[in-house]
Formats: structure tokens, sequence, C-alpha cells
């Protein structure tokens, strides 16, 4: 593993390209990077590329959402060396990764914002819940 450790909270995820192992990250200013890189004009459109795997989404999201702490230059010959090691079968492990980094950037933006956090809600009313936590007689 890189260095480099994520921090879920802040939209980062480890992702495994072959046998480089990087961290993504997802930033507002990343995202605008990559849909134009991409050529993709809306969230709804890169969010279905990346997660359908679109080879040149894919290529782009791991040049501009790499990170490494030891600057620019490490981090674009990582993201230049897991892009040549690319393939399909880094499909699941990108999937997950991605997946993982959207969601925690969407998450930090809603806890800016005050928003609910329903699936905390979800876990406490489950906590709380005194049929569900029963063992079945059976």
């Amino acid at each position: 593993m890189t260095d480099a450790l994520p921090n879920p909270l802040r939209g980062e995820a480890a992702c495994r390209i072959g046998n480089t192992d990087l961290v993504l990250v997802v930033e507002f200013g990343r995202l605008a990077t990559l849909c134009e890189v991409a050529g993709c004009d809306t969230m709804d459109l890169l969010y279905t590329r990346l997660i359908g795997f679109h080879p040149k989404t894919v290529m782009a999201a791991l040049r501009v959402l790499t990170r490494h702490p030891d600057g620019d230059k490490v981090t674009r010959d990582l993201a230049h060396k897991a892009i040549a090691e690319l393939s399909a079968a880094d499909e699941q492990s990108f999937r997950k990764a991605i997946t993982k980094a959207l969601s925690g950037h969407i998450n930090d933006g809603k806890k800016l914002r005050g928003e609910t956090d329903h699936l905390n809600q979800l876990e406490k009313a489950f906590e709380q819940a005194t049929s569900g936590n029963a063992l079945s007689p059976s």
C-alpha cells in the first residue's frame, strides 16, 4: 500500500490498479477538471461513466483524482503507472474505490450544510429497537 493513507471522510479511497496502489481523492474542483477532460457535461454522465468503467473516463479519473503527499511529480508518475497497468481486471477495485470516494465527498458536503445523516439515524433507530434485535425462537 502507498504511504498516503486515505481519509474516507474527506472523499478519499485506496485503489489498486494492476500492481500500483494509489489514493483517489474526490473534491469539487477535481470533479470539474475530470468532467472537462473526460468530455462530460453533467455529473450524472460522469458518474455513469465512472461506475460503468468507461475506459477514457477511468483513465482520466486516475490522472485527475490520484494524490500523493510527496507532490505533483510523484502523483503524476503514480497515475501514469496505474494507467499503463489498467485492464478490465481492475474494474471491481476501481468501482469500489470511486464509489467510496464519491460517497465520502457527498457525505462531507452534507455535514458542512448541517443536513441529516440518514444512515446514522437508521443505525440509531435499529439500536433502540427491541423486536428486531430479539433472538428468534426458531
